[in-house]
């Protein structure tokens, strides 16, 4: 069979070739990013050596020693590490392991209070309370995790690194709640592990998606599976080391209050590795708070941020589509519509709604209404590319951005748009169109932001702005009834 090299017509030397003229030969395997794994020598006389590669040996280590570590390495990180996962995959998992090291003994100390509020060492209680419990428990967790899944499935994956810590948030609340169980009566021990449990199911379903997403962000060499494996080894691995040390702390710190303290200082430093953690994840693809901040930037002083000055702008939780003027004023709330209803509905029924196309995008503006954002809503055309979607994200916020303080348009929006006003049905709304005449040049189309936005190292063809189901425009002409 020819090789790759064969069939695009250059000459290949072969191992035969050079063994048959005598010839000793050095193999060099490479892994798939092209650097090297392992070096031999095919001797002519068909012996096969292993040879150290340079970049590998130290004075310091024995060649055993170093055998032992690669092979720790590759039971625990990818192979190919680091060329085969992004380069802020190991301060990520640096911090995923402290934060799963730190909730594993937390963990124990709230199981320990969960079997007390089930009833274990209290004569009083009956084991057919302990049950119904159980199946009360398990009954929240299941229904919990269908609602959340319904509501908030499509959010997760663009919002990866907030819901990433917002389940441990939700983790660790369930954790207080299990921990204060045994001191309540039997409805409050209801509620309180129900309610515990169903938190505990929100954070599966958002751990879990969010850890999918992050996966695929870090995985760089189709090796999405065995990145996740690894990761399975890691945190057992972590996990092992929290069992031991909490189960000294379970059995030394049996107080309440001494557990209460120890608890507080566990959450802290779980929910303070998990922020870390996430705040070292830089991703390329733009969501909507990395697209407000980069285009914001662009805005006031046209330069194109990078993934990585992005990332640290970003904020974990607290996040809004609130966009400002030029004047840093607040004045627009930008989203992607549900519908075309959601899309021509506005605060006050009686407000107008300007309809403005563009060439993959159609958005819908609310009139100004005193002391509210004015909503902007897009719905992008059948056809639409995930670059359509960040230019009508940009559009918006240049909209925004050339709005006066109290939500009027400007000189500079008057010649954006030629308003043609239209009134039907006992609705006010207006179609807008593009001022052929106008020397105004809208930069959310300039070329020189989108070639920037590629060097920059921004995935444009693909896009996390969207946190409903997507929704397409098709239109046609309909046809006058017949008189």
């Amino acid at each position: 069979m020819a090789t790759d090299q064969e069939s695009l017509g250059e000459p290949v030397e072969k191992i035969t070739d050079l063994l048959a003229w005598g010839n000793d030969v050095d193999i060099l395997e490479l892994d798939k990013s092209g650097h090297p794994q392992q070096q031999w020598l095919h001797a002519h006389d068909g012996h096969v050596l292993p040879i150290q590669l340079k970049n590998w040996s130290n004075g310091f280590f024995s060649q055993s020693a170093r055998e032992w570590r690669k092979a720790l390495l590759d039971s625990f990180l990818p192979v190919g590490f680091p060329h085969s996962v992004s380069k802020d995959y190991l301060a990520y998992q640096m911090f995923d392991s402290l934060q799963a090291f730190f909730s594993t003994i937390s963990s124990l100390l709230a199981n320990r209070a969960l079997l007390q509020g089930l009833g274990v060492g209290d004569a009083s209680s009956s084991a057919t309370f302990a049950l119904l419990l159980t199946i009360l428990k398990d009954a929240m967790s299941r229904i919990a995790t269908i609602v959340f899944a319904h509501r908030f499935g499509l959010r997760i994956e663009p919002d990866a690194k907030r819901y990433r810590f917002l389940a441990d948030l939700f983790n660790d609340s369930a954790f207080f709640l299990e921990l204060y169980s045994p001191y309540l009566g039997s409805w409050g021990k209801v509620v309180a592990l129900s309610t515990g449990e169903a938190l505990r199911a929100l954070c599966g379903v958002a751990a879990g998606a969010s850890k999918a997403a992050l996966s695929v962000h870090f995985a760089r060499q189709d090796n999405l599976a065995e990145l996740n494996a690894k990761e399975a080894s890691q945190e057992t691995a972590v996990g092992l080391i929290g069992l031991l040390v909490g189960t000294l702390v379970v059995k030394t710190i049996e107080d309440h209050s001494g557990v209460v303290v120890v608890m507080v200082l566990l959450v802290f430093a779980h929910l303070g590795m998990n922020y870390l953690g996430v705040r070292s994840v830089c991703m390329a693809t733009l969501n909507r708070q990395r697209a407000t901040i980069l285009f914001e930037e662009y805005l006031k002083s046209g330069t194109v941020l990078s993934p990585e000055q992005v990332a640290r702008r970003e904020s974990i939780v607290f996040w809004s589509p609130i966009v400002r003027n030029l004047h840093g004023k607040k004045v627009v709330h930008i989203e992607f519509a549900e519908n075309y209803g959601h899309a021509m509905s506005c605060p006050d029924a009686h407000d107008k709604v300007i309809i403005v196309d563009g060439a993959n995008h159609t958005r819908f503006i609310c009139s100004r209404v005193p002391g509210r954002l004015t909503p902007i809503k897009m719905l992008l055309w059948h056809g639409a590319r995930p670059m359509d979607a960040i230019r009508a994200w940009f559009a918006a916020m240049e909209v925004a951005w050339l709005m006066g303080n109290d939500g009027a348009y400007t000189q500079k929006l008057d010649e954006m748009f030629c308003d043609a006003g239209v009134e039907g049905n006992g609705r006010k709304f207006s179609i807008a169109g593009k001022n052929r005449d106008s020397e105004f040049v809208p930069r959310f189309n300039s070329a020189d932001l989108w070639s920037k936005l590629s060097g920059r190292g921004w995935d444009v063809e693909a896009q996390a702005l969207e946190t409903k189901a997507p929704v397409r425009l098709q239109i046609r002409r309909r046809r006058a009834k017949d008189a």
